[in-house]
């Protein structure tokens, strides 16, 4: 008993020092006597009105196209459901910055299909493009799962009370959709609004908050007016915070009564339709990387050449290569440690303190990572490991641990809960029986959570964008110098790159589920 309270005065000890201090020192750091000139300033006043309008429109963008493909993977007679739901979830693999810089090759000034029509999408319209493809994944995923705690037996008895297709959507569908649709458009709301790497990427001259913030920063070395800017970041995370956390939900836990999707031809067609063009649109734009990294000049000369290769290659690449595996590595590492010790204590040791880690632990999902980034810069940047592989890897646990702990918590809040106290009887160490009859319970979520480390640990910019120094700095952030630099086709191979990554992660955590999953059904057959 004395270990573990002293392991969770540690993951205390730690949650406070990772998400509150470096909150806590930003807000001393402030000038509040310049708060007046900033938000009347015309930069700021426009960036705030720039970032509502393309946010606003994103949102709603994406979360139709992501209810009408959740739609279609649940309640149509579409095939192949598994794999396409992997395939929608792509743009997730890949930089927020990458989503703008693929839709320069296509539709910038120069693009591939602008170039053919005479228009190019750089300003507002790009900008709602790249954030509807960088978002429209994570609702997509929020709101499939969604659909699977319906109770669908509901159904029937609407069926039977003569309610009209419309009339049992209103009653019986949103009655569970409520709560699930709402935490999507907060959490996509956040997302755009948040988000510097597709307005940095696309925006021209269309400033937005995160743009003007990181121009504050990184141009003009101004760290209290960035702080000020970043607290009208978090206000959008916290609201959504808020919301998921004091909210009532109607979800079921019955997942035993299977929908009965009926026959219909025409729908199941235009819905089929609607999906293969969003993945069409998807395989554009990554196609359009490919394309711009072996062709030498798509204006001057498009014969087939290796001259971007050569010059990323000869740009010391492989170090950036080696920083984004080594923190993405230790932060999934170290991350899913953390997180799931924090899980368990919350989970299975119930106590104040307990729901204290769980508030600490939960709340960096309020906190966008342009704003955790310059929190840390502000309190750690005289520290020993400022600049080092040690702080992008802190500072990625700490942006990225909510979901993976939730995760765990719920995986945990599963497993019988008598086991502690057979062990107590038995007198077994309550560490033997974690390791012996806990984590064998829940290895399929623990390989989840190291799976969503390493990935969003490789594609993220906006947490690290302040925290590298020359020999830290990791792969995602080459693109954002090669597109500066107009080096569109390297820009484009370190993209590829970190895709390739990616999904090498994912697919061979894929093969260990499905051999896991064979192997529980062979035993359960047996």
């Amino acid at each position: 008993m004395k270990k573990i309270n002293g392991v969770k005065v540690f993951i205390f000890i730690f949650l406070l020092l990772s998400v509150i201090y470096p909150l806590f020192v930003m807000l001393l750091n402030v000038k509040w006597y310049d708060f007046s000139e900033l938000i009347t300033s015309k930069s700021f006043i426009e960036s705030i009105f720039n970032s509502l309008y393309t946010t606003f429109v994103s949102t709603i963008i994406s979360i139709v196209i992501a209810y009408i493909l959740a739609f279609t993977l649940n309640r149509t007679n579409i095939k192949h459901r598994s794999v396409l739901k992997v395939l929608l979830t792509i743009p997730m693999l890949i930089p927020s910055i990458s989503h703008g810089l693929g839709l320069i090759n296509l539709f910038g000034v120069n693009g591939i299909i602008s170039k053919n029509f005479g228009f190019n999408i750089i300003g507002s319209t790009g900008i709602i493009m790249g954030s509807v493809l960088y978002s429209f994944p994570v609702a997509f995923l929020m709101i499939d799962d969604g659909f699977k705690y319906i109770d669908n037996s509901v159904y029937d008895t609407a069926k039977v009370l003569g309610l009209n297709k419309w009339q049992t959507f209103k009653k019986v569908t949103m009655c569970y959709m409520k709560k699930p649709l709402l935490s999507t458009i907060f959490a996509v709301f956040t997302l755009v609004f948040t988000d510097y790497g597709v307005p940095l990427a696309v925006g021209g001259k269309f400033l937005t908050l995160p743009v003007f913030l990181y121009k504050e920063v990184i141009g003009l070395l101004d760290f209290s007016r960035g702080t000020m800017i970043g607290l009208f970041l978090l206000v959008p995370a916290f609201v959504s915070f808020l919301f998921d956390n004091f909210t009532r939900d109607y979800s079921s836990s019955n997942d035993n009564y299977e929908y009965k999707i009926t026959k219909n031809k025409l729908r199941d067609i235009v819905f089929k339709i609607f999906t293969y063009l969003v993945l069409i649109f998807i395989f554009l734009l990554i196609c359009s990387f490919f394309y711009y990294s072996i062709v030498e000049n798509v204006v001057l000369n498009r014969e087939f050449s290796t001259i971007h290769f050569d010059y990323v290659f000869k740009d010391d690449i492989m170090l950036y290569i080696v920083n984004s595996l080594l923190i993405a590595i230790m932060t999934s590492i170290f991350g899913t440690i953390i997180a799931y010790i924090a899980a368990y204590i919350t989970a299975r040791r119930k106590g104040r303190f307990s729901k204290l880690i769980h508030i600490f632990t939960i709340l960096s999902l309020a906190i966008p990572g342009v704003v955790l980034g310059l929190s840390y810069t502000i309190s750690f940047n005289e520290s020993f490991i400022y600049n080092t592989l040690i702080i992008l890897v802190l500072v990625n646990i700490v942006h990225f641990i909510a979901s993976p702990y939730l995760m765990a918590y719920n995986a945990l809040q599963k497993v019988n809960s008598n086991f502690e106290c057979v062990a107590k009887t038995c007198n077994i160490p309550i560490f033997k029986l974690i390791k012996d009859v806990i984590i064998p319970c829940t290895k399929s979520t623990i390989r989840e959570m190291f799976s969503y480390f390493f990935v969003n640990s490789m594609v993220t910019i906006s947490a690290v964008a302040f925290l590298y120094s020359v020999n830290t700095m990791p792969l995602s952030l080459l693109i954002n110098t090669y597109e500066s630099s107009m080096l569109l086709g390297e820009a484009a191979i370190v993209s590829i790159i970190i895709l390739i990554f990616n999904i090498t992660i994912k697919t061979i955590f894929y093969f260990i589920n499905r051999k896991e999953y064979r192997r529980k059904n062979a035993y359960e057959v047996n």
